[in-house]
């Protein structure tokens, strides 16, 4: 088993009851591209059930991870129990008393939280307020999520605004994500998205 496969080892694909993860093709994806980055401290704004949480924790030296839901929190907490270097934050990642006692500075922001563009415009923004001053990358899940276009809007208008696109990653459009009630939604454009930027 080489190294990606054993990072996912246990790890749910995006359906049913864990529709609101992400899928094992964006993980991958994500660990294939930072992988041998040797990046440090990762922001993590909106941990839900913490499966994409442990998935960082096994890439980055030192997670930050932010979660509103204390039931969700504490789901993510015993997901991630042998997992030394995260940090869970019980708070409103709209709320600047959240973030009083993060670092600086950090390397990667991963965003999947409240999906409304101005939401996604403010988490981009927070994000970009952490820049180490070499370069930072932002990721995104639900970049093609066909009832949540305010994230594809967002994500377009910083590109267009000066952020560069580094690759898509996770599913195709057309994926069909299953939800426990059969119900389902098929991606409009690609699952994610890996963003960056620079001086």
């Amino acid at each position: 088993m080489n190294q990606i496969n054993k990072i996912l080892k246990g790890i749910p694909e995006k359906q049913g009851r864990y529709k609101n993860t992400t899928s094992l093709k964006w993980k991958k994806d994500l660990v294939e591209f930072f992988i041998n980055k040797n990046l440090d401290k990762c922001l993590e704004i909106g941990t839900c059930n913490g499966k994409t949480t442990k998935i960082l924790s096994k890439i980055f030296k030192e997670i930050w991870s932010i979660e509103f839901n204390q039931k969700r929190l504490n789901k993510a907490k015993e997901f991630c129990k042998d997992e030394t270097n995260i940090n869970f934050i019980y708070g409103n990642a709209y709320s600047d008393i959240t973030y009083n006692n993060f670092p600086p500075l950090f390397d990667i922001a991963v965003i999947d939280c409240v999906h409304e563009y101005d939401n996604v415009m403010f988490d981009i923004n927070k994000a970009l307020s952490f820049f180490n001053g070499k370069k930072i990358y932002l990721v995104f899940d639900d970049y093609g999520h066909p009832q949540h276009p305010g994230v594809k809007g967002a994500i377009d208008d910083s590109i267009t605004q000066g952020l560069k696109l580094e690759k898509f990653i996770g599913e195709e459009p057309g994926f069909t994500v299953t939800r426990s009630d059969n119900t389902f939604f098929n991606l409009t454009s690609k699952e994610g998205v890996i963003l960056s930027y620079e001086i």
